[in-house]
């Protein structure tokens, strides 16, 4: 017998128990009771796959909110995106841009060097308005609102971060030199950072002031 003849035969097969379970359960409880229980199978099957996508949602809501809360090692981000793009891609980017924006979140906020600083901080910037215009139906309105305070909370911090950074990277640089005259170079510079800051109005005045007081403080026992 022919494989296409065996699979006719075995659908016939079903098709013939499921006519006589049918019939069977007309005579036995006749069009009312099929219709009852075809409205209670139809009922779970709904609120089976209501909480199915609750469940999946919640799943990946706490996914998205300990990516964006907690910085991973690069292998271990590969794997968890080369996962999640086998079973759901546009979910795998949102992923990877709150990868990125956590990345560049420590970055920005603890880089000495200005270029990198802000390069990174125009980075998350940049992820987080395709995460904002394109992807915020992935996540709850509640995830979405966290990674929007996260952003706003980076935005404010920013500035007097990137000004004390760099200022301290000068201190930093000027305690490892042995002249009297290199030390004041590297500690001008970082009173000059700090007044930029303060000049343009950029970041926490008190913790702008408070630096600069050290260093003057720095710079007085130099003499």
């Amino acid at each position: 017998m022919k494989k296409a003849e065996t699979t006719l035969i075995g659908w016939l097969v079903i098709i013939g128990i499921i006519v006589y379970a049918f019939v069977w359960l007309h005579e036995e409880i006749g069009w009312v009771g099929i219709g009852t229980i075809g409205v209670f199978v139809i009922g779970g099957g709904i609120f089976w796959s209501i909480s199915k996508t609750k469940k999946e949602q919640k799943e990946f809501d706490d996914l998205a909110l300990s990516v964006l809360h907690n910085r991973l090692h690069p292998d271990e981000a590969k794997k968890m995106n080369l996962k999640l793009a086998k079973s759901n891609f546009p979910r795998s980017a949102l992923i990877r841009n709150l990868q990125i924006i956590r990345d560049s979140i420590e970055i920005a906020l603890t880089s000495k060097k200005r270029n990198t600083a802000e390069s990174r901080m125009n980075t998350l910037l940049d992820r987080y308005e395709e995460i904002r215009k394109e992807q915020s139906g992935f996540v709850s309105a509640e995830v979405l609102n966290e990674i929007n305070r996260v952003i706003q909370q980076t935005k404010d911090e920013f500035h007097t971060k990137l000004y004390l950074n760099m200022a301290m990277g000068y201190m930093d640089k000027a305690e490892k030199l042995k002249t009297k005259k290199s030390k004041e170079k590297y500690l001008d510079l970082a009173k000059e950072t700090l007044k930029e800051g303060l000049e343009k109005g950029l970041g926490q005045e008190a913790d702008l002031r408070r630096l600069l007081s050290q260093i003057e403080q720095a710079k007085a026992k130099l003499e």
